[in-house]
């Protein structure tokens, strides 16, 4: 069961799913910072991510200050309220939270995390990566995506 909180209008927007590996390439940093200012000036897309890795939450601030939409994939169930630091762009209709989890969870898991990244995947667009570690789980699951791109 898919819950949402927000603008729905925004799935029908052009969709970036943005993921980073948890551990950041110091070369990656400037590079997507630069990515995420270029795009947070768009008011035609919208990046969706789980906003979980240090890198996905370095990008978070430019992306609000920003035109453009945001789809955050929860790792838990749907807010009961919508958080402050959202509140601005939820208000302006720049925000959908979804959650693929039952709402009486509200402990992330590694597991569960892969099931929404999956998700976001498969409905975006295109899909952009920084700072992807060949390790990662990130790497085996969408490096062979014909919708991806990698930066730095």
């Amino acid at each position: 069961m898919i819950t949402y909180l927000g603008n729905q209008e925004l799935l029908k927007w052009h969709k970036i799913a943005f993921f980073a590996s948890s551990k950041t390439k110091s070369n990656s940093v400037l590079p997507t910072l630069d990515w995420a200012t270029e795009i947070a000036k768009r008011e035609d897309v919208a990046v969706c991510s789980g906003f979980q890795s240090p890198l996905e939450m370095e990008i978070l601030p430019y992306l609000l200050k920003g035109k453009c939409g945001i789809i955050i994939g929860l790792n838990r169930g749907i807010y009961k309220k919508t958080p402050q630091k959202f509140l601005d762009a939820y208000n302006s209709g720049r925000i959908l939270f979804i959650s693929l989890q039952n709402d009486n969870i509200i402990m992330p898991s590694k597991a569960n995390a892969e099931k929404r990244n999956l998700h976001l995947a498969s409905i975006a667009d295109e899909i952009v990566f920084s700072s992807l570690n060949p390790r990662s789980s990130l790497f085996s699951s969408y490096i062979t995506s014909t919708k991806s791109k990698q930066l730095l």
